[in-house]
């Protein structure tokens, strides 16, 4: 089963955590639909822009967590002016039968 890796460029704001639940949920349902019939297996890497605000953050990871349900790997990195960063926030799906590592 090929791992494909899909960018979401996303900002965080106080406002839109309401769309960003809906955007997940959306996120999961396609994705879900694609990989079953293509036979694969996407990861989501959501790409923060802007000032990422800890308490903001970690509401909108507690989301992704709830609507995700470990459905597939989950990857939160922050871009900068000095490139991207890596937030170490993953969400793993379970172990796929023909041993494909996700990182944890």
């Amino acid at each position: 089963m090929p791992d494909l890796v899909v960018e979401c460029p996303v900002r965080l704001t106080e406002s839109n955590r309401d769309e960003l639940r809906l955007l997940y949920a959306d996120l999961r349902d396609h994705y879900a639909r694609r990989d079953a019939r293509d036979g694969t297996r996407t990861t989501l890497h959501f790409v923060w822009s802007g000032v990422l605000d800890a308490d903001l953050f970690g509401a909108t990871y507690a989301d992704q967590r709830h609507v995700f349900a470990a459905s597939r790997p989950i990857l939160n990195s922050a871009r900068d002016a000095g490139g991207l960063q890596e937030t170490n926030r993953w969400l793993s799906g379970s172990p796929q039968p023909n041993g494909a590592s996700l990182r944890t």
